[in-house]
Formats: structure tokens, C-alpha cells, sequence
């Protein structure tokens, strides 16, 4: 159900944007969401058509990619991308990072958390156009 929570805070921001730059429609949506955020992509897109129906973004195509995790470590200096295994435990826990090269726990995250609306293309109805 995080989710649903989630997509329903990415569709506030949508519709305040269109509403406030007087759009007629939203015709695509890109959107990223780190690893480490642990969101399912697919369910957040689902809660997204779901959220949007009756709306200027109804029909928009929603497009979901995943950020990889990025870390910096404090031991060996290491900076550069690890692998977070998926498993269901990290919905309730979250997944240790460590160093691939020294196997420290002594890091930043530096990309992987973050859900972010990368883009919104719309459509605005010019002069002498209507919109539908």
C-alpha cells in the first residue's frame, strides 16, 4: 500500500502543475524511482491509471524507470554503483549496503533513494484552438 501513497503524491503534483500552468491535457509522465526506495515501478504505475482516471492526465502514457544505487565509501574511497538484491524482507527491512570492494558498511548513498518526476509533457490549447 506504499504505493498507493506514493502515487497519489506524484498525482497531487501533476495536477497542481497543469492547473497551475492552465494545461489541457498530460500526454506523458517520466518518472524515476531509486532501488533503494524499495517502491514496486509496475504497482506505482497501476496506482497512477487508477488515480488519473476522470482527469487531464488520463490518458497520459506513464512512463516508470528504476534508479540504480549509487554509494560513496568512507573506508576505501570507492564510489560507484552496487547491487541491491530483491528480496520481500525489504519491505519491512531495509537492505544493508556495503562497499563491493572492502565490504564496509561506512557509506553514503549517493543515488538511489529518490523518486523523482523527471519530465511532464502536456499539451495547451493556443490561440483560436479548442481543446477537446
Amino acid at each position: 500500500m506504499h504505493e498507493l501513497t506514493l502515487a497519489t503524491q506524484i498525482q497531487r503534483t501533476v495536477l497542481s502543475a497543469a492547473a497551475q500552468h492552465q494545461v489541457d491535457e498530460v500526454l506523458e509522465i517520466d518518472i524515476e524511482i531509486g532501488e533503494l526506495s524499495l517502491f514496486n515501478p509496475d504497482q506505482v504505475q497501476f496506482w497512477l491509471h487508477q488515480l488519473f482516471r476522470d482527469t487531464v492526465a488520463e490518458d497520459a502514457e506513464i512512463k516508470v524507470a528504476s534508479t540504480p544505487t549509487a554509494i560513496e565509501c568512507s573506508q576505501c574511497g570507492y564510489a560507484g554503483r552496487v547491487e541491491v538484491p530483491t528480496d520481500p524482507d525489504f519491505h519491512v527491512f531495509m537492505p544493508v549496503v556495503r562497499c563491493p570492494r572492502c565490504d564496509s558498511s561506512d557509506i553514503k548513498v549517493q543515488h538511489g533513494r529518490e523518486v523523482v518526476i523527471k519530465n511532464l509533457r502536456v499539451h495547451k490549447a493556443g490561440p483560436g484552438e479548442t481543446s477537446a
